[in-house]
């Protein structure tokens, strides 16, 4: 990559060497807005997140020795990119228990995001002056600077983890863009696969990259289509891959996105709670109104202003030149994506605070293309005017993020999503309660629960789940009629998958009665252990 960017002498250009700048800018402000949040215990209050390390941990501590057993713990719908990057860190405990393990691969994320970024942004306002080096600058201080970004990239969400999937693999194919060399195409496919093994958001962004490289590669019919097969075949392993993933644990290949753990299957499980999302269904400028919304409330109304000025004048100046700049338009694919999900009623947003907040994460996702474009809007003024253009550009998102924090971190929309779903709401609360009874009074022998929606007891908790019989075990599976005799604690809430099990085998209930006595109860969740134990 960097040969072609050699002189006469075999030196590399000064500017070559800025991304290592912009590496230590990131991960300062990365390590710096992780130990504010993570001191005042505010990083691991998305259950999502805690979901997501306990599932990297169930592979780990499985108390099943197969690998297979292992494996299957990833499950589904949620793509496997972050599991196994955290694999490494969840064995130990602090991390897991703490959610560091996610937060740590948030946070090199989130410097790979902003180098990918950088180098991106560097290309699109043209490496031929310094003035693209400064428009390049502002971009990446637009995405870093980010309160909302900063926050997130200090949990263990997937969201920054696919924006640095998606900067990488778009980076990469500009660089083949630029170059044309076959062997970069392999790179840029190879990122764009991973990519979509980060979320689901990625699948059309690869679907459209496709016939984006068959567009913009050179030469005869025949090299462009061995160029775009590829480029498509390289891609496609990762979708194809998670499709047998899905087939081989399920028996479904679209597991992920009709069974009862998808977006879907959640939905139709909490229609009650839901029913207001159905005002979306089927009404494209609703929706895309919403989308916009969420991506203001993170990225900041006058920023996102200034992105889609960016954009508007980007297309207007730049559109016979399409071929050169193509990749970057995979950018604004995630936006589409989500206002049609809105519209097929596949997912749920609702980014106001004043009338409660669900999902209103999904507008960071549209931060990197925010980014990348809102420096352009500084072009569009000519003449004197365009010396003082880029600073005005500064100003405004300065002022804007100055704002967004003006009433403390804490009021991050982004952040109250998280601890008015993940804290402050009974659910949570009541998981709290019983969380800390088990750790004043810690099971012995095994545990029999399901670990859906009740995971986050075992972190919380002080449980392992090699000492726990839950749904991604072999025991689980083998039970009949009678409890097994080692387990000596049964957690249930009233309608999980363990108590329609009871509820549905009568044998199995009578032994529970028999042998089990309440020992604590709150709201819809039950703790029992066997008399023996009392």
């Amino acid at each position: 990559m960097t040969d072609d960017l050699r002189d006469e002498h075999g030196v590399l250009p000064k500017q070559d060497r800025s991304w290592l700048l912009v590496a230590g800018i990131a991960a300062f402000l990365s390590l710096g807005a992780f130990l504010y949040f993570f001191t005042q215990d505010k990083t691991n209050h998305y259950g999502d997140g805690v979901a997501h390390v306990n599932i990297a941990r169930k592979v780990v501590d499985s108390p099943d020795d197969s690998l297979w057993q292992r494996y299957v713990q990833i499950g589904s719908p949620w793509l496997p990119l972050q599991t196994v990057m955290m694999l490494p860190l969840v064995s130990n405990d602090w991390m897991w228990r703490t959610g560091v393990a996610g937060s740590v691969i948030s946070m090199i994320s989130f410097v790979i995001a902003a180098v990918s970024l950088y180098s991106l942004a560097w290309s699109f306002y043209g490496k031929e002056n310094s003035r693209s080096r400064i428009l390049a600058a502002i971009a990446v201080a637009i995405f870093v600077l980010n309160p909302s970004a900063l926050f997130m990239q200090a949990t263990p969400m997937t969201e920054t983890v696919f924006m640095a999937a998606l900067l990488a693999a778009i980076c990469l194919l500009q660089r083949w863009n630029e170059h044309q060399a076959s062997g970069r195409v392999v790179f840029a496919a190879a990122a764009m696969s991973a990519a979509t093994l980060s979320r689901y958001e990625a699948w059309p962004v690869a679907a459209l990259a496709i016939p984006i490289v068959a567009f913009a590669s050179r030469g005869d019919f025949k090299s462009r289509a061995c160029t775009a097969s590829l480029f498509t075949a390289i891609v496609a392993t990762g979708p194809l891959y998670w499709l047998w993933h899905n087939w081989a644990i399920y028996g479904n290949a679209l597991e992920f996105l009709t069974g009862p753990n998808s977006a879907r299957g959640i939905y139709l499980q909490n229609r009650a709670n839901l029913g207001w999302s159905r005002i979306f269904v089927g009404h494209a400028g609703l929706d895309l109104v919403t989308i916009l919304t969420a991506a203001a409330v993170c990225a900041g109304p006058l920023v996102l202003l200034l992105g889609i000025a960016g954009l508007t004048r980007t297309v207007a100046a730049r559109r016979r030149c399409f071929a050169q700049w193509a990749p970057m338009i995979l950018l604004l694919v995630p936006f589409f994506f989500h206002a049609a999900s809105l519209y097929r009623g596949e997912i749920q947003i609702f980014p106001l605070s004043a009338f409660g907040l669900h999902n209103v994460r999904y507008g960071l996702l549209h931060l990197p293309a925010i980014a990348l474009f809102a420096p352009a809007a500084s072009l569009i003024a000519s003449g004197t005017a365009r010396r003082w253009s880029a600073a005005t550009v500064c100003l405004i998102v300065a002022a804007q993020y100055c704002y967004l924090i003006s009433e403390g971190p804490s009021q991050l929309a982004i952040y109250q999503e998280s601890f008015r779903n993940g804290v402050n709401a009974r659910p949570a609360r009541e998981l709290a309660r019983v969380s800390a009874f088990l750790k004043s009074q810690p099971p012995r022998g095994v545990t029999l629960m399901n670990t859906g929606a009740l995971g986050p007891l075992v972190s919380a908790g002080g449980l392992r789940f090699r000492e726990l019989i839950h749904e991604g075990t072999e025991r689980w599976h083998q039970i009949g009629e009678t409890i097994p005799a080692d387990v000596l604690t049964v957690i249930i809430e009233e309608g999980d998958p363990l108590d329609e099990r009871f509820r549905a085998n009568a044998a199995l209930n009578r032994d529970l009665e028999l042998n089990f006595c309440e020992e604590f109860s709150i709201g819809k969740i039950r703790l029992l252990k066997r008399f023996s134990e009392n």
